[in-house]
């Protein structure tokens, strides 16, 4: 457990985010007509001229190259709460993070592409409605899964709040049990890569700790182990893992990632990105992990450097390691 690893899981998770960004609503097929044969290979502007003005695309602001989404967003959101109120009882801990996701979702900051799932607990939020209840409750989005990368770094050495903080913090917003244990997993995955947990391990010890809680969830990790052969193009879309719009598939199709490619953080990453999905989420999620798992050293200098906002992130990531739960 290192610095450089906290570090690196929060760039790791801003950086997979700018880079599945700008093509979120497209199919694989679209991004390499439109990139290349190669896909992204780097950090694009949301308005590309390569992608500007051909349907799906984001709509609203023109952001330059390494602007990360909301992904990461509720994720620095996420480490706000940990940083104020970490050491305080749940109760305490989940209204305090409640409140760092209101004043995101009325932020002028809120300009790229929010889930609406999460738009909805926040209002609810917003008007006084309790945490446990203030989640669609039939939403398994990956919303509550793409930001609890700063749980698995701030409690990882307590296997067991992550867990339990992980699955309270999806009920902000996310209330359907794939939700749930798609965040708790999520969360673990990034404590265990800090602890140098092989991918293989990993997963076993995130069945055994998720497993038996949702059958959703259940029947998407369990097809990973024998997805691991097959190229991305089967993998991370509806004939393998799913497009990672919910949950379950995001963490599957992120652990897909770092599984394949345990020491090389570009490739993962890339290989995220270019899919027919939810392109951000799953390249967010796998940057997290394996960010933690490499640590700052792992990235690529020039990502590092460009993605937005590097200081400050390097400075949550450094919060984070100095305020963790010991």
């Amino acid at each position: 457990m290192s610095l450089s690893q906290f570090q690196g899981s929060i760039l790791g998770l801003a950086i997979g985010d700018a880079l599945g960004f700008p093509v979120e609503f497209r199919s694989r097929r679209q991004i390499l007509e439109l990139l290349g044969p190669a896909g992204v290979t780097d950090l694009l502007g949301i308005q590309d001229p390569r992608l500007s003005g051909r349907a799906p695309y984001i709509i609203g602001a023109t952001h330059p190259a390494g602007t990360y989404s909301d992904d990461t967003q509720m994720s620095l959101a996420t480490a706000r709460g940990l940083l104020t109120a970490g050491g305080a009882d749940l109760d305490t801990l989940m209204e305090t993070i409640g409140r760092e996701y209101v004043a995101w979702s009325i932020s002028d900051d809120n300009d790229r592409a929010p889930g609406s799932t999460c738009m909805t607990g926040c209002r609810n939020l917003a008007q006084g409605t309790p945490w446990r209840e203030a989640g669609v409750a039939r939403s398994k989005g990956c919303g509550s899964a793409m930001r609890v990368a700063p749980i698995g770094l701030y409690y990882g050495s307590d296997l067991d709040r992550v867990e339990a903080v992980a699955r309270a913090s999806s009920l902000l917003t996310h209330g359907h049990d794939a939700a749930i244990e798609g965040a708790a997993a999520a969360a673990l995955l990034v404590a265990l890569a800090v602890a140098g947990v092989e991918p293989a391990a990993m997963y076993a010890e995130v069945m055994r700790r998720c497993g038996g809680r949702s059958p959703d969830f259940d029947r998407c990790l369990h097809r990973l182990p024998d997805l691991l052969s097959a190229p991305p193009e089967v993998a991370l879309s509806k004939a393998g893992l799913g497009e990672a719009w919910v949950a379950e598939e995001a963490v599957a199709s992120a652990l897909y990632c770092v599984w394949r490619h345990p020491d090389d953080l570009r490739a993962c990453l890339l290989e995220g990105a270019n899919t027919d999905g939810d392109s951000d989420s799953i390249a967010a999620i796998a940057g997290s992990i394996s960010g933690a798992r490499l640590g700052l050293g792992g990235i690529p200098a020039d990502w590092v450097a460009r993605v937005e906002g590097s200081a400050a992130l390097h400075a949550v990531g450094e919060s984070l390691w100095n305020a963790r739960w010991v």
